[in-house]
């Protein structure tokens, strides 16, 4: 295992283990690969004309728009819009084999520009081998497990993919006994959550109104970081 991902790895679950309210350990390193993402590009990448190619031909999608322009770094970003949108124009005007079709050309051209991401690609390359790295990591080093037992949870995208990517990793008896760990973590997670949100729903039944709140006022936020992650609110 590379350190430059095992230690980013453990950086999060250390982190998320110290502190439960941080939530899925993946979710932290996503938005920290994000964030690296979005500095690169309207810093030092900027400039590097591979970069810039790719940048122009791809774009980014509409989330990372948002996030670049909320960056504040309104120069490089403007650089960065004017030679893309020439790559827009050039492909908006780019003939096809058929002259009457060049219009649908065109068009299937900016579609499927407008599905690409520049940024997203970048980071689930790189999101991969921290998620291949976890489940080895687990594999090799008891440390590393009793950071896993300790984890409030995963969102369940995450967790979906720590299990498809370590039973690609890991050999079937490791595999076995790695799912076990994993699951036990997400379905006490899935339970508390579970539970929250029922006693949450219980306060608007009259019979059960005077009841004590003991945590569930954000039953709703908790239930909705299980499924979509824990940046989503």
């Amino acid at each position: 295992m590379e350190q430059i991902y095992t230690i980013p790895v453990n950086e999060a679950f250390e982190e998320c283990r110290a502190d439960h309210s941080l939530g899925c350990p993946f979710c932290r390193i996503y938005k920290k690969l994000e964030t690296n993402e979005i500095d690169l590009i309207l810093g030092a990448s900027m400039m590097e004309p591979e970069v810039r190619q790719k940048t122009n031909e791809s774009g980014f999608c509409k989330e990372h728009w948002k996030k670049l322009l909320a960056a504040g770094k309104r120069l490089p970003l403007s650089l960065i819009l004017q030679s893309h949108l020439a790559e827009v124009d050039r492909m908006m005007k780019k003939p096809g084999l058929v002259p009457a079709m060049s219009g649908a050309d065109s068009a299937r051209r900016l579609k499927d520009m407008s599905c690409d991401c520049y940024i997203c690609r970048r980071i689930d390359a790189n999101f991969e081998h921290m998620v291949e790295t976890a489940a080895l990591l687990w594999d090799a080093d008891d440390s590393f497990k009793e950071k896993l037992a300790a984890q409030k949870g995963f969102c369940t995208e995450h967790f979906a993919r720590l299990v498809s990517e370590a039973r690609g990793v890991l050999k079937a008896k490791s595999f076995s006994e790695f799912y076990k760990a994993v699951y036990d973590v997400e379905s006490a997670y899935m339970q508390s959550v579970r539970e929250k949100t029922d006693a949450f729903a219980r306060k608007f039944d009259y019979r059960y109104a005077n009841e004590p709140w003991n945590g569930e006022e954000n039953a709703v936020e908790d239930a909705i970081r299980l499924i979509c992650g824990s940046d989503v609110i």
